[in-house]
């Protein structure tokens, strides 16, 4: 959970309130459809998630595993699903 500094905390109005937990649920449920299409994609080409192989290049910057996300391309997700595979014990590796 963030740390904020009660001088830095502002109270929402009701309808800006609203409209943020809006704005949550919705971009909540566009990353969770793009979450799951990107493990389809990983069950067909890697065999696996990334998770199951703890793909921390992916979960840091795509997942918001440290909070704020940044883009990353499909060559450096093939790279860092290939990297996590040769780090993963089973003998699933591309």
């Amino acid at each position: 959970m963030p740390s904020f500094k009660k001088s830095n905390l502002s109270k929402l109005t009701n309808r800006e309130l609203t409209n943020q937990l809006k704005n949550l649920a919705k971009y909540n449920n566009l990353a969770q459809g793009a979450r799951d299409k990107i493990i389809s994609h990983c069950l067909i080409v890697y065999g696996v998630e990334p998770g199951e192989v703890d793909n921390d290049v992916f979960i840091d910057l795509c997942d918001g595993g440290c909070g704020a996300s940044s883009p990353m391309s499909a060559k450096q997700f093939d790279n860092s699903m290939k990297s996590a595979l040769k780090k993963w014990s089973w003998p699933h590796g591309l």
